[in-house]
């Protein structure tokens, strides 16, 4: 079963390996169904699994999700998320992007320009405080006095700007608004990459099926103060692969999706709006071909 895009931000995917039919879900880490997927399988996490999980997962300013599997702050993601450091960091002897970059030691590891890790330590359920402030607003200052009242919280809950960020989330079409604490790192170092010719073959359309024929993978390191940071809290590696029904859970920094949509929704994307967007990008297309011509047009 393919996993779908995410909706929302630190969440958890629920899958089972290779089944025709699997469920499915996607939660936060504070609204966890421990208790209904102990009902249905046997077996929840608790308490202590969760925030492991959580302190293990990063999430990369390049947009990408990843994951600690070391104590000394190594970060496995996936290979375009290192892509742009690879790229900062090379030269004209040395094309990282082209035939990859592996350091031989920690000296070796190279420092990855504008890009910064953030960890989540805390949720805050901040829903009073924003629908309140938008409840006392005009008709005509609801955007503005939601905005106002979410920047104050953020300004609030973060002092040390150095190393946490907050960030208020809004869930549900603005029925929920919650605070997200972030421990963030701002050394972040190349370990490794792969050469373009296996990190990206099959091109973007493959990243989005399975199975797959690349090595999709790249290690980055956090450092604080000159030194890898030490992170307690983990993945393992697993060798073995998932066996067919075996239960999945994924974390993650999820892209925008769908998943609300009515079914009336997705017949107008359908019906008119993709076939409407494909004409125009057609024309487009067709514009650009010709102007590309130049002098040789006939």
């Amino acid at each position: 079963m393919k996993i779908m895009k995410m909706l929302g931000t630190a969440v958890f995917a629920l899958g089972f390996a290779a089944a025709a039919s699997g469920e499915e879900g996607m939660w936060t880490f504070d609204a966890f169904p421990v208790d209904k997927m102990r009902a249905s399988y046997g077996w929840a996490p608790d308490q202590a699994w969760l925030d492991r999980v959580r302190a293990a997962s990063v999430r990369l300013t390049s947009g990408c999700s990843a994951s600690l599997v070391s104590k000394q702050g190594l970060i496995l993601t996936a290979w375009h998320c290192s892509l742009d450091c690879a790229q900062n960091n090379s030269t004209v002897k040395n094309d990282y992007v082209k035939n990859g970059f592996s350091a031989a030691k920690r000296e070796d590891e190279k420092t990855c320009p504008g890009l910064q890790a953030e960890i989540l330590t805390a949720i805050s359920d901040v829903t009073d405080r924003v629908q309140g402030a938008i409840t006392k607003a005009p008709a005509e200052g609801i955007t503005k006095a939601r905005n106002a009242e979410i920047a104050a919280i953020e300004s609030e809950s973060c002092k040390d700007t150095a190393k946490n960020r907050c960030e208020v989330v809004q869930l549900y079409h603005g029925g929920q608004f919650k605070l997200y604490t972030y421990r963030k790192y701002t050394d972040v170092r190349l370990v490794f990459i792969p050469e373009h010719a296996i990190g990206f073959f099959g091109g973007d359309p493959d990243n989005f099926n399975f199975p797959r024929y690349n090595l999709d993978v790249s290690f980055v390191r956090l450092y604080e103060d000159g030194k890898p940071v030490a992170t307690p809290m983990y993945l393992g590696w697993r060798k073995d692969a998932p066996k067919q029904g075996e239960l999945l859970l994924i974390s993650g920094n999820p892209a925008s999706g769908s998943r609300l949509k009515t079914i009336a929704e997705l017949e107008f994307d359908r019906d008119w709006y993709y076939p409407t967007r494909q004409l125009i990008r057609s024309e487009l297309r067709g514009r650009l071909y010709i102007d590309s011509m130049g002098d040789n047009q006939t």
